[in-house]
């Protein structure tokens, strides 16, 4: 008896054993899970992070994209606005010449008209528009008076006279148009 007792309690304790490797297995492969998951969550969090950066950097390159074209922009405006600068006093004297042979009609002058017409063409197309001034309102930021005038027969602040055209380039004044003004 003493020997079933003993074969008992020796059975008991390798039930036991046996027992607690199962749990240790257990708990083991519960550690094993969880650090899988944890792996798992890290490279998630680490590719949300770099989606985030690709996203941000992304954005700064359209900005720096943008921001570039507009400074080409600028800089390809700016130097349209020098070389119409130095050319308007040019378009000046073809004005003056064809005002003072008006009356006159021949080919010279005829070869005048054409030039000035052609220049003023080559203007419009790098986006230079004369101002048309007389008749309308006087605009500080358009117009310098040269002569101010009292007339009934015009309205307050109306432009009579216009001695010197003004010229934009994409609605940025070059030069302002120099005028008379009544009232």
């Amino acid at each position: 008896m003493q020997e079933a007792n003993h074969d008992m309690n020796e059975q008991d304790i390798l039930n036991e054993v046996e027992a607690e490797v199962q749990e240790e297995a257990e708990v083991q492969e519960e550690i094993q899970q969880q650090e899988e998951v944890s792996k798992e969550a890290e490279a998630e969090a680490k590719v949300a992070q770099m989606k985030d950066q690709l996203l941000r950097t992304m954005a700064e390159f359209d900005n720096y994209r943008k921001r570039t074209t507009k400074e080409k922009e600028q800089i390809f405006n700016r130097g349209v606005s020098y070389v119409v600068e130095a050319i308007l006093p040019v378009i000046d004297n073809f004005e003056r010449a064809l005002a003072a042979a008006k009356d006159r009609d021949d080919n010279f002058v005829k070869g005048v008209e054409m030039t000035y017409q052609q220049m003023l063409s080559a203007l419009k197309n790098l986006g230079v528009v004369q101002m048309d001034s007389l008749g309308q309102t006087f605009d500080p930021h358009f117009h310098d008076a040269m002569q101010h005038v009292e007339d009934e027969n015009y309205g307050e602040n109306e432009i009579v006279a216009v001695f010197q055209k003004g010229y934009m380039l994409n609605d940025q004044v070059i030069r302002p148009s120099l005028v008379k003004v009544a009232n």
